[in-house]
């Protein structure tokens, strides 16, 4: 017997074999599909998250996730859409990009390093929303009784992420559905056209260069051809045509009769700095391409790196003097607290408060804060501040984990257990958050007690969502 999901999701490239596929692949994109509901959306993209966190290597410094989510909250914003997106970064060197089920959308940092600005990064993102916020691609997909949403889930993440063989794991045990989903996953011409449209008006609306769609996809075409192996990948299955590009660039002038002009590069190179120290990264830029300032912030960030750094390794006075010249720069300051937490540990906390007064929707700098005040030996101090900062936030997993972390250095498994089943909640792995609130509720000796009514309260919310999810998929 037979059962039929609906789902839409747009791949902006698809790191998939070009010998599999070629450039020919059908025009799916018929009009009569219809979308599927809500519920279906939600309960996919939950199962998406959890494989992306289990299966794939996420980048998880807090200061650049920060940075990639405030870019795509800003393009958002402009949608006009109350829908929920959520941004991750895929630790992976292809030039790469994908949306999953419900607005999970992932970037991967060799997209991030390609970008020479941030309005290049901003139009990749603005053309992935878009093709969300239109809804392109519904797909109706065929399957059997035993073949669950986690699998299909799966199955696209290692699609959409870039698996290179589909033959093992799960596309074999889900036999031919594998290639069949691959197949599937192509966008027409009409919906590639759409989406640059729709996400060169987002990119303007959100103070973003309009201009930057078409200057990206056309300097990547332009450096593949002195390519003598392979092309980004996404050339590769977004092939970029002359007509493609005029019809950018038109777009843009039709929304901003200005000079073509850049915008946002100090953060970039700064984010990109960061991922050279933390990826090793050698040389990805030359100490001739830097300016003193630039200089300043990658030799605090390789000294704060280094697990037993000389304190005379530091320039802390370099970092306030790049504050001084960018005072609306987050990241020089941001660096500079977290130097000052290592430097003067007494004296930090004073830094980290005034940030998250002027930037309070910005997860990093209180889970940043804490990292500092554990690595000060101020553990009671780190978990209070995090009890109390995480609940405000749409991104929780990070904070949550290290709540867990700290539990279990201080020998509470039972709070250790709950706050890693948040953490797990958050980013849909409801199985897994069920088993570690039981271990939780066998450790709780006192049943009438606060912490074990939260236990309850959280179980029983998640079997309520199962409930309803279940439901809606019969």
């Amino acid at each position: 017997m037979k059962k039929t999901i609906l789902f839409t999701y747009f791949t902006l490239i698809l790191s998939i074999p070009a010998l599999v596929f070629g450039s020919n692949l059908p025009d799916l994109g018929a009009p009569d599909l219809k979308d599927y509901d809500s519920q279906t959306e939600t309960s996919l993209g939950r199962a998406f998250s959890v494989a992306l966190h289990e299966q794939y290597d996420l980048f998880y410094d807090a200061t650049t996730l920060s940075y990639v989510r405030h870019i795509g909250n800003k393009i958002t914003s402009q949608t006009g859409q109350a829908r929920q997106f959520s941004f991750y970064i895929i630790n992976d060197s292809e030039i790469n990009a994908f949306a999953g089920p419900n607005g999970v959308i992932g970037i991967h940092t060799g997209l991030i390093l390609a970008a020479k600005t941030e309005d290049e990064l901003a139009s990749v993102m603005a053309h992935e929303i878009a093709h969300v916020t239109q809804r392109h691609l519904s797909r109706t997909f065929e399957y059997q009784d035993n073949v669950s949403i986690t699998s299909i889930a799966s199955l696209i993440a290692a699609i959409l992420v870039g698996s290179q063989d589909l033959s093992a794991g799960i596309a074999t045990y889900m036999g031919g559905m594998g290639l069949n989903i691959q197949q599937q996953l192509k966008n027409s011409r009409i919906h590639e056209n759409e989406a640059d449209y729709f996400g060169i008006k987002y990119l303007e609306k959100a103070g973003y260069n309009p201009y930057a769609m078409s200057d990206f996809f056309g300097r990547l075409e332009k450096e593949s051809q002195l390519n003598e192996y392979k092309p980004p990948e996404i050339l590769l299955t977004h092939p970029v045509t002359e007509e493609r590009l005029a019809k950018a660039k038109e777009r843009a002038y039709q929304l901003s009769k200005i000079a073509p002009r850049t915008y946002h590069k100090k953060s970039l190179k700064l984010i990109q700095l960061r991922m050279q120290v933390l990826l090793g990264i050698k040389d990805f830029y030359g100490d001739k391409q830097l300016d003193k300032n630039e200089k300043c912030y990658l030799k605090n960030l390789e000294s704060l790196q280094k697990a037993s750094a000389n304190k005379t390794s530091f320039d802390p006075q370099c970092l306030k003097e790049a504050t001084r010249q960018y005072p609306n720069n987050k990241l020089y300051r941001l660096l500079s607290a977290q130097v000052e937490a290592y430097l003067n540990p007494d004296k930090s906390d004073k830094d980290f408060t005034y940030l998250a007064a002027i930037y309070p929707s910005d997860f990093s700098i209180p889970y940043l804060h804490a990292l500092a005040l554990v690595q000060n030996s101020k553990v009671d101090k780190a978990i209070a501040l995090l009890k109390k900062a995480t609940p405000k936030f749409h991104y929780q997993q990070l904070m949550y984990s290290e709540l867990s972390k700290l539990y279990s250095q201080k020998q509470q498994p039972k709070y250790s257990y709950y706050y890693n089943a948040l953490a797990n909640y958050n980013i849909g792995n409801t199985a897994k958050a069920l088993y570690l609130l039981k271990q939780a509720k066998h450790l709780e000796k006192n049943q009438n007690s606060l912490f074990f009514n939260k236990l309850i309260q959280l179980e029983q919310q998640i079997a309520y969502e199962q409930k309803i999810a279940n439901q809606k998929l019969k």
